[in-house]
């Protein structure tokens, strides 16, 4: 009977930590995805100094949200939403016509990882 206790914590515990997980990656990428949509705002009114330091604000914002998500999402789809956020605050210093496509790509792996991210009957099963 103690062992049919100890599962059922752990089954729980493991539940609760996949349920906050899920709230804290959708969260901080909503986050991220508002910040982006800032960025481009910024960019068609040509202030780029205040875009520049939003997008250095935002790769700091996803290199700390990366430490911590490396836990629970696989690393290779991190990793090349990495190098996209790296990139972008230069592109915009230099008004490089590609900072609003990788701005964009930015955009879409997030909303990529927030929706893979939010449990449905058909990903549990």
């Amino acid at each position: 009977m103690t062992r049919i206790k100890i599962s059922i914590v752990i089954l729980c515990l493991l539940v609760g930590l996949s349920i906050f997980f899920a709230v804290w990656i959708n969260n901080r990428c909503g986050y991220m995805l508002d910040e982006i949509t800032y960025i481009c705002q910024l960019l068609d009114n040509d202030e780029t100094e205040k875009a520049v330091k939003r997008a250095e604000t935002l790769d700091n914002e996803w290199n700390d949200f990366r430490k911590k998500a490396t836990i629970m999402l696989k690393n290779d789809e991190l990793t090349e939403i990495d190098c996209i956020s790296a990139g972008i605050p230069y592109l915009i210093e230099n008004d490089n016509n590609e900072s609003y496509a990788r701005l964009m790509e930015f955009q879409h792996m997030l909303t990529m990882l927030k929706s893979g991210e939010v449990p449905t009957i058909t990903r549990i099963l």
